[in-house]
């Protein structure tokens, strides 16, 4: 007898198909847990350590944004924590100082800009303005660091430099072990300890550090700071900037004198204004009279277009170069007060305004790196306003001849630069052949604010 089909008594045909369907189904399952595992992997190992950007001291007006696009916020409270995108930016006369996580250390000089692109498995920065000071530190859980400009990327491990950016040019200057760039065009070239890099409209070089690189303000006042904090520094570069002991033909070691000692730098740690410095001493010597073949300077100033336009006389002598102050009182020193340092060669400076209104007073005085403000003009005095400017002298019959009084004074060093136009460290560049400033896309240049601004 044949028996009807019974679906149900074929039943256990139906499990090898169950079967199969929970096999994808965990294959599926363990997919996407190796791809999230990989991801978590990469976005907290792969990755690297995050080192910690932070903003630990600062002197004048320094401002941050973010991220592009959103308003700059003046720095208030220190410290600040900085993130990726985040960029800072100084004023005139101000510096900002940074520490990393992984022992690295950063100081930005007045008109300077820069980004902190990133901070994780690598230390990587952008820089578009001014004057930066770096002291890397050797740590194997950081990558690579990094300074990244127009033509390619400074990469450094354990080195000591600092980067300038001028209008013309741009200068690494090495301090400590090597540094090394990767130019846009694939290129690369290293420097070592003692060595610059030098990137001009001429080309691409790798040079002795001169003497003169070594005694600019700005880079005199990094190299003793470091040198205060026993941060390393190439020895031969303390010696040749006059910062540390040398050996005599005869093999005696001797101190330099106490005339010969530079400017101290600031203390990073304290925001410092020029009421803080205490007063020069002067040897009460007429301007008029030419002591030990130092200069008489005598000063004019008047408005022009632009600002003040500043003529001064003076005889030849044995300095290297001028010292043109400006303050809101007629007893102007170096260093204590805003400054700007111009060519021996050169006896007038166009100091630009921008709109500011009240009374100034300006002073010149003839320069040595190893003996500072040999001898002083007379000051003069602008009062700035709204109907126009009328220029009187200061009476002023204390010019100081020798003196050294700013060089042990402790007020707050100032890293005048004079290729600074009024644009730059805005996000603009001078362009000097059409007198213009050039933005970056996107912005126009404002003239009342001085600055670059979105559209």
């Amino acid at each position: 007898m044949i028996q009807a089909y019974n679906p149900r008594s074929f039943s256990h045909s139906t499990k090898p198909v169950k079967l199969g369907k929970t096999v994808e189904r965990w294959f599926l399952y363990l997919v996407v847990l190796g791809i999230a595992g990989v991801s978590l992997y990469w976005f907290t190992v792969g990755k690297g350590k995050e080192f910690e950007v932070s903003l630990t001291a600062k002197r004048g007006t320094v401002e941050y944004r973010e991220k592009e696009g959103v308003d700059w916020k003046t720095v208030e409270n220190i410290p600040l924590k900085i993130n990726p995108s985040s960029e800072i930016r100084t004023m005139a006369d101000s510096e900002a100082s940074f520490s990393i996580a992984d022992g690295s250390k950063v100081k930005l000089g007045s008109f300077s800009r820069i980004v902190l692109s990133k901070n994780q498995g690598e230390v990587d920065w952008v820089q578009t303005d001014g004057d930066s000071h770096h002291q890397t530190a050797r740590n194997p859980e950081r990558k690579s660091y990094k300074v990244s400009i127009s033509d390619g990327d400074f990469e450094a491990i354990g080195t000591a430099f600092e980067v300038k950016i001028r209008d013309t040019e741009t200068i690494a200057l090495v301090f400590k072990d090597q540094l090394k760039i990767f130019y846009k065009d694939k290129n690369t070239a290293e420097a070592r300890a003692g060595e610059k890099i030098v990137i001009d409209a001429l080309g691409r070089k790798v040079k002795e550090i001169e003497d003169q690189d070594l005694k600019d303000s700005w880079t005199l006042s990094n190299l003793m700071n470091d040198q205060k904090n026993a941060l390393p520094i190439e020895e031969t570069l303390l010696v040749k900037a006059g910062l540390t002991e040398q050996t005599a033909t005869d093999g005696s070691v001797g101190q330099p004198s106490q005339d010969s000692q530079p400017v101290p730098a600031e203390n990073d740690n304290q925001d410092n204004t020029s009421e803080n410095a205490p007063a020069s001493s002067n040897n009460n010597v007429n301007i008029n009279q030419e002591t030990n073949g130092q200069p008489k300077i005598n000063l004019q100033a008047k408005q022009s277009t632009n600002g003040v336009l500043l003529d001064w006389s003076g005889d030849q002598g044995d300095w290297e170069s001028w010292k043109v102050l400006k303050g809101t009182s007629a007893e102007l020193i170096y260093p204590n007060d805003s400054y700007r340092t111009v060519s021996k060669d050169s006896k007038s400076y166009l100091w630009e305004m921008g709109g500011d209104s009240g009374t100034y007073y300006f002073r010149v005085c003839a320069f040595r790196s190893d003996r500072g403000c040999l001898s002083y003009s007379n000051s003069q005095s602008l009062a700035l306003n709204a109907s126009g400017t009328t220029a009187t002298e200061t009476t002023n019959d204390n010019t100081s001849t020798n003196d050294t009084s700013d060089q042990t004074s402790g007020g707050p060093k100032k890293s005048g630069v004079t290729t600074r136009k009024k644009c730059e460290g805005s996000g603009g560049h001078w362009t000097q052949s059409g007198s213009t400033c050039k933005c970056p896309p996107g912005e126009i240049f404002v003239l009342s604010t001085g600055r670059c601004q979105k559209k």
